[in-house]
């Protein structure tokens, strides 16, 4: 009920004013101001593609050979049961 109270307005009353014209104006360009400086940060960005992101993997990290033993470690069971005791005995 109180809405239809507040869209009954007097068309004399109510205009359209410079006010909210100047507004989105305003709006208009801050978008177009943001949407540049977007794009110049986005330009800067450098992003390696993937046969430069192997090079220094390959340099950095060398390959395994025959000749050296491989690292293992001990299963997952046999240290879940040397920290896990019987609260019965």
């Amino acid at each position: 009920m109180i809405n239809m109270i507040l869209l009954d307005l007097d068309p004399n009353v109510v205009k359209p004013g410079w006010t909210p014209a100047l507004i989105t104006l305003g709006l208009a360009v801050a978008i177009v101001l943001l949407y540049l400086s977007m794009r110049n940060q986005v330009r800067r960005i450098n992003v390696p593609y993937a046969d430069e992101q192997a090079a220094p993997d390959a340099e950095a990290e060398p390959e395994a050979t025959a000749d050296s033993a491989p690292v293992t470690e001990a299963p997952a069971d046999a240290e879940v049961a040397a920290t896990t005791k019987n609260p019965a005995t």
